[in-house]
């Protein structure tokens, strides 16, 4: 927790300072009113002048005032101090999500992806807020308290101290064990309750043409219902910890008066204080009355900084830059494999892409052909062998170096929550409108945006689902258009395209729109094979074949039993 709490206190040190000695002002200031109030009305049966009273007046007023100024003050500076520990926590979070593989993202659900970011992010508020500054300021008003007491008498100052103990660290770590995994549990079912809430708003029309909304709603009931038996475990910690807190209080109030009066009749204290000297022992466990929800946030806390936790890249970070000057340079494979968890993918692959070359990457679906990509963009790492552009290891180069070298047509275009022009320009960010338009003229897509409402500046929702899947394709296609890339790598980029216009579109990608360009063209598609300088036949992770279309073919190999089955298919 302390470590998790040191980088706000670092960025913010004066704010945290006067956040911390509000927090003490307030129970300093609660002590004090109770203390002067009753040393005042005990005074004040004596029938002294008024006078002689006045500075005890003014200490009441003093502290009456104080404690409001500093309880505004501690929750406005505290709570600003949360909010910037939120934004500094979500932005770490976004900055660890960015980096990571796909193929780690991919086994985690958008739901619990959003749920990282919201619920697991707002949990560790706490660490600063009912962790971090309630244990601070009982650990500095109890030495206080303690110091005081033992003027008038050691005994009493450890009656008090063991009460204190008992209230703020002994009770609540009892109340802990007993529940203990409240924390991990309810981190857990928010984070599913999250996840399973918008997988379902985000599913509802699939999920209602298929009459399994019911299943889905009962699902999420069944989630409510565990974090409804959930919120009543911790209603019963939290009732324990009040009644505790009550008994610790005013236990040790008895037992201050038990250990005092002797002390007065005797003598040894003077019997105005009597009152002050219990009042201030029962005030002052305002300081500890936090401490039992402070031990039961740090579980809960703990527990989403783990699960946050578990999206740390297992790569460390490249430093070294790379850059490809005068052009596109030959990407070299040599050796390379790669494996999952489940067993190998590429099997010691080897080949060249040469500059200005168009390639294609051919064969059946699962075979590592987009591997290939993803290993280029630096989404995965090879397990073995080299991968190098010119004289330059991929493997030492920084990510967003590399990905600036290439424009994609990845097989499921994402479309972000904005307008047309938006989403196009972040391929371009500088593009103007004529840009943007030869762009979606290009991927067949103008005149269906020129009947959009707002033309180029038409929201198009979330997922883009103003678009079908088709069209959200030509307009991956069109970024590729905008980026001006040396690289150009198609992954299945006509996947959701009609077959005439995927056609028409592979025709002009070919023709006009890749001139002096490198082209990695990977698809299980046979069409316009003629028109790429290599090509490259990839089966089990192995490559079977290579060269040229009409070479290929006359080999009679796989690549043209592959042919020949999608010619077939076609015909049927």
């Amino acid at each position: 927790m302390i470590t998790r709490v040191l980088p706000l206190v670092r960025a913010h040190p004066g704010q945290s300072a006067l956040a911390f000695l509000a927090a003490i002002g307030t129970i300093a200031a609660g002590i004090g009113l109770m203390s002067s109030s009753s040393y005042l009305i005990s005074w004040a049966a004596l029938r002294p002048p008024i006078l002689d009273m006045m500075l005890v007046i003014v200490a009441v007023r003093f502290f009456a005032l104080s404690r409001a100024a500093c309880r505004y003050a501690e929750r406005l500076l505290s709570h600003d101090l949360t909010f910037k520990w939120l934004m500094l926590l979500r932005v770490r979070v976004y900055r660890m999500l960015e980096p990571l593989l796909p193929n780690m993202l991919l086994t985690k659900r958008s739901g619990d992806l959003l749920g990282r970011m919201s619920s697991d992010v707002d949990m560790l508020q706490n660490d600063y807020l009912r962790v971090a500054l309630p244990a601070l300021t009982a650990f500095f008003i109890v030495g206080m308290t303690v110091a005081l007491l033992h003027i008038f008498s050691p005994w009493l100052a450890w009656a008090t101290f063991i009460f204190l103990f008992l209230d703020g660290v002994a009770l609540p770590w009892w109340n802990r064990r007993y529940a203990k995994g409240w924390g991990r549990d309810h981190a857990e079912r928010q984070s599913a309750l999250s996840a399973k809430l918008v997988e379902t708003i985000q599913g509802l029309r699939e999920l209602s043409m298929l009459n399994s909304d019911t299943k889905a709603l009962h699902d999420l009931c069944r989630l409510n219902d565990e974090m409804t038996a959930i919120q009543k475990r911790y209603a019963t910690t939290t009732g324990l910890q009040e009644a505790y807190h009550l008994w610790c209080a005013h236990g040790s109030m008895l037992a201050a008066l038990t250990i005092s009066i002797p002390l007065v009749v005797r003598g040894d204290i003077p019997g105005i204080f009597l009152a002050l000297i219990a009042l201030a022992v029962m005030t002052s466990f305002e300081a500890v009355q936090a401490m039992g929800a402070a031990f039961l946030f740090h579980e809960q806390t703990t527990t989403a900084a783990q699960q946050i936790a578990e999206f740390e890249s297992p790569y460390p970070p490249a430093k070294s830059s790379i850059h490809v000057t005068g052009g596109a340079k030959d990407i070299t494979f040599k050796n390379v494999s790669l494996e999952y968890d489940n067993g190998p993918v590429l099997q010691h692959i080897s080949f060249t892409w040469k500059a200005g070359e168009r390639i294609a990457l051919v064969g059946p679906s699962g075979g590592g052909k987009s591997s290939v990509a993803h290993m280029l963009l630096k989404f995965q790492e090879p397990t073995a062998g080299v991968i190098s552009i010119g004289d330059q290891c991929l493997a030492q180069a920084n990510e967003h170096d590399v990905r600036m070298l290439f424009s994609v047509i990845p097989q499921h275009v994402h479309v972000f929550n904005d307008t047309v022009r938006a989403n196009l320009c972040l391929a371009q960010p500088d593009a103007d409108d004529q840009a943007l338009w030869h762009a979606l003229e290009m991927a067949d897509l103008a005149t269906m945006v020129r009947q959009l409402p707002d033309g180029l500046d038409t929201f198009l929702g979330e997922q883009g689902a103003r678009f079908s899947g088709g069209e959200r394709q030509r307009l991956g296609v069109a970024r590729v258009w905008l980026k001006k890339a040396p690289y150009c790598i198609w992954d299945e980029p006509t996947a959701h395209i009609d077959p005439i216009s995927a056609k028409q579109i592979m025709q002009r990608l070919l023709q006009s729109g890749h001139q002096g360009k490198s082209l990695l063209w990977i698809t299980h598609q046979l069409v316009a094979m003629d028109q790429m300088d290599h090509i490259y036949v990839l089966h089990k992770g192995q490559i079977v074949e290579s060269g040229l279309h009409g070479d290929l073919l006359s080999r009679n190999g796989y690549y043209a039993r592959m042919v020949r089955l999608q010619n077939q298919m076609l015909r049927t």
